[in-house]
């Protein structure tokens, strides 16, 4: 796990108006979360309705929170990502959006770098008596099915 800040561009999915803000980079956190107050306010979004979840904190405690989609561009990368519409002074980029990006955080310098490649999932199944093996290149991830 790493924290670091970096500085990227937010805006809404269906208007291309970004604003520019410090995000704290957290890969530990699954999805991103920003305050209510922004997304609702200066990017005039609005929850997915319906859409609830009960996250577990850093300390250990859960909350449930609102989800919706934000835009995010760093650089001349940009996607729409989940987000988590949360409390004030919460300004986090979690690993959805990062692997949404195609970017992963290198803690020892402090910054975003490009992915080294797309990960799409598997590229072979092997039949092992009457069950599937999914592998990955020639490394088996695990998964059988019946």
């Amino acid at each position: 796990m790493g924290v670091f800040s970096v500085r990227i561009e937010v805006g809404s999915p269906i208007d291309p108006v970004f604003s520019e803000m410090d995000l704290l980079v957290d890969t530990g956190a699954d999805f991103s979360m920003l305050p209510t107050s922004l997304l609702e306010g200066a990017l005039g979004l609005s929850p997915t309705e319906g859409d609830r979840e009960t996250f577990e904190l850093a300390d250990g405690s859960k909350r449930e929170y609102s989800i919706g989609e934000v835009r995010f561009r760093y650089g001349d990368r940009e996607r729409t990502t989940p987000v988590v519409f949360g409390p004030e002074n919460v300004y986090i980029l979690g690993a959805v959006s990062l692997q949404s990006l195609g970017l992963i955080a290198d803690t020892t310098r402090h910054t975003l770098i490009p992915s080294p490649r797309f990960h799409l999932g598997f590229q072979t199944i092997v039949r092992v008596g009457g069950n599937s093996l999914i592998r990955t290149g020639s490394r088996a991830i695990g998964h059988i099915f019946p």
